[in-house]
This record gives C-alpha cells, structure tokens and sequence, in this order.
C-alpha cells in the first residue's frame, strides 16, 4: 500500500510537472541555456556533471540518480534579464524609413523552468523525467532601426523531455541515459522592400518536434570525491511553417532545417573536509553545426539564406560551496563562456560573444524532505561586433558592435517523499 501510494504521488507530481512547465514562457537573450538548476546556478554550474545531489541531475548527468535516495520532485523558475546595446559606427540606410542608429537595445526579460521527478526503483535502479528549455533566444529591435531589414524581431524557443534510467554497476560506478523528445518553435521577422522605396514587416514562423538522446557515467573515487561524464545529442529539426506579411497575407509555405548541437561535459565533485567542496565543470558544444539557416518554399526554392559558420565552443566553471551549519550551505562561480559567432557572419538575431560569469546562491535543508534553493549570476559578455553588406533585395549596409550583459536569478524547491 505504502508503494502504491508514493507511486500514485509521483504520477501525480509529474503531471503537474508537465502542465506547469508548459504553460510557461520559454525564452531568454542566449541561445544555449544553462538555467536548468537553482541550486547549480550559484556555482556557475561548475561540478553540476559530477554533484548528483538532487533531482536535476537527471539533466546534466543522469548517472548520477544512483546516488539519490528517496522519490523526488523538483521545480525550478529563472528569471533573465539582459541588455544587448548597439553602438552605430556608419549606415547607409537605403530605406528612408530605417535610420534610427541610437538607443538600440535587443535585449529581452523572460523566464525559464525547469522541472524534474525521479523514482527510486531499488538500490541499483532509478527512473527519471526531466522537463527543460535547453535552448532559446529573444531579440527584439525597433521597426525602424538602421538593422530592420535584417532583424527586428528573432525568437527560438525548445521544450526537451527526457524519461531516463540510471543503474549502478558497483558501489563506484554508475552508468545513465535518456531518451530526449524536443520540440522547437521559431519566428523570425525582418522589414522587406515592397515597393520603391517603403518596407513591410515579413516573419517567418516555423516548429518541428524531433528525437535525441542522452547517457552519462559517474565514478566516485572516494567516499569525498566523484567524477562525471555526459553526453547530449545532436537533434535534427525539420522546421515547416510559412511566412506571411500584413498586406499580403501567407506568402508561401516555409521549411529550414534546424540542428541543434551535441554537448559534451566532464565534472569534478570534490570535499575538502566537512566546510568545504570544490567543483569544476568543462563543456564542449557543436556549434559548428549551426551554419546557415536555409529557407525554402514547397519547390525547394531557396527563398532566404542567412550565413552564420559558428565554430565548436567551450565552457569551463569552477566553484566552491561552503556548509556553514546544518541546514544552510552556501555557494559560489566564475565561469567563462566561450562565443562561437565570429565577426564575418555575426548577425543582430544572436549577436553572441564570450562571456564572464560571476555567481553566488545558497541551499537551505528547510525540514527532512524539503530543500530550497537559490543562486544569483552576472555575465558579461566581450564586445560584439557586426558588419551587414547590402545583399539581394536588402539596401541597407551598417557596421557597429553590440555590448551585453545578463542578470539571472534562480529559485528552485526539491521535495523528497
């Protein structure tokens, strides 16, 4: 009766998981979103491969469910503001209308869930269920801008469920995967020329929902210390939708395939006594997959090709936590992350840069089943520059450099029952 019974509230908290994740607003100023732990993000994510100390390391390693005792239900809510200001160098606008060069800010205000449940099986078997946004981006720019013919308003939002299973070989190793079901929204709109010399705004709209996977390994060298792997897919979208404008309506129906890139990581988790833990964490990304974006109609026709040629990226954090008393641990990050856009083909949609992240939070055993969490970053990010060339039926040309900054602060509950 007592396993039925806590089977029952798990199935019932996983419902609620889902509902409550998707009604939510996928959405933030990066396109690669680490925002998936409250209790990570006062560490920058450093050691968050390796920690498995509550539920969501079903994300970022779900070998690490082998260590997690209990069935567990976790949420976590950031919210993200960032500001990504233009800074004009020369223009020629082309387009009467398009010349406003100063107070450009793309940045947008959102925020990002994440969600897990896991049920312990057994001693050796756990199963899991994690709901994120594990990529998005939100830039948003005035009509009239000196850009507007190249981006106003560009938006990609994901939601990635993963049911994954972890299994412990031995008391030092333990092995994980998953099976990831991603869905991937996308709008794009820029002004077209429509006549002489007057602009309508043109969006593209597009989704596609595709398959990936997951497996990670986790090895505990000592009673004190453990090390991580986890690998993430590449997933391959086949993006269908179309793309309208006002005075004309539905102008043809749209495809562009969209691969989202394979992440590598490698996590250290160690204790220095009963005080203090140092972790560190480094991530390789595939963005090299991200080349262009290839827009066709029905016939196959190309209708629009934006370059981006992004290279491979790293991410590397290290961070401590420190247990001031029983109850209350607190946490600290550096981390650098390094860009994949370069100079030749940066676009105003993702101006991306290499960015500094400073972050701090806390951990707070509330009762035996319940933990709160909470973590606080600032990144900056490099200087972004931009260049666009008058190209096809675009007549503007401008250069100038984008420089942006990100404030996210992470709250987060586990409950364990």
């Amino acid at each position: 009766m007592l396993f039925n019974n806590k089977k029952n509230i798990l199935s019932a908290a996983i419902s609620a998981v889902v509902i409550v994740t998707g009604a939510s607003t996928v959405n933030a100023a990066g396109f690669q979103l680490k925002e998936q732990s409250a209790e990570g993000q006062g560490n920058s994510f450093a050691g968050q491969t390796a920690k498995a100390i509550d539920a969501s390391t079903i994300f970022f390693n779900p070998a690490g469910m082998s260590r997690i005792e209990g069935n567990h239900v976790q949420s976590n809510l950031s919210y993200i503001t960032s500001d990504a200001k233009y800074q004009n160098n020369t223009n020629s606008p082309g387009i009467s209308g398009l010349t406003n060069s100063s107070g450009i800010n793309g940045g947008e205000s959102a925020f990002v869930p994440a969600a897990y449940a896991l049920w312990d099986y057994s001693d050796n078997v756990k199963f899991g269920i994690s709901i994120n946004a594990p990529f998005g981006l939100s830039t948003k720019y005035a009509d009239d801008w000196v850009g507007a013919e190249y981006n106003v308003f560009s938006e990609i939002k994901t939601i990635n469920i993963a049911p994954s299973i972890s299994y412990r070989i031995n008391d030092k190793l333990s092995i994980g995967g998953n099976i990831q079901i991603e869905k991937v929204e996308g709008k794009l709109t820029n002004q077209q020329t429509i006549g002489l010399n007057t602009t309508s705004l043109t969006t593209l709209e597009a989704d596609d929902t595709s398959l990936g996977f997951g497996f990670g390994v986790l090895y505990e060298y000592s009673d004190r210390g453990r090390i991580g792997f986890n690998y993430r897919s590449e997933i391959n979208h086949d993006l269908k939708g179309s793309v309208s404008n006002p005075s004309a309506g539905v102008l043809f129906d749209a495809n562009a395939d969209l691969t989202l890139p394979a992440i590598a990581s490698i996590g250290l988790y160690h204790e220095i006594n009963d005080k203090w833990t140092v972790l560190a964490d480094l991530a390789w990304t595939d963005w090299s997959v991200f080349d262009e974006l290839d827009v066709k109609d029905n016939t196959g026709t190309t209708k629009s090709l934006t370059e981006f040629h992004w290279d491979d990226s790293i991410f590397f954090a290290v961070g401590s936590n420190y247990q001031y008393n029983e109850k209350l641990q607190l946490k600290f990050g550096l981390a650098y992350d390094e860009g994949a856009a370069n100079d030749t083909y940066r676009t105003a949609g993702i101006p991306d840069a290499s960015r500094y992240w400073a972050s701090v939070g806390a951990s707070y055993q509330a009762s035996k089943q319940t933990t709160i969490n909470a973590g606080f970053s600032h990144v900056r990010a490099e200087r972004a520059d931009i260049s666009e060339a008058a190209r096809g039926t675009k007549r503007a040309s401008f250069s100038g450099n984008f420089k942006s900054s990100v404030n996210i602060l992470s709250v987060g509950v586990d409950y364990k029952f």
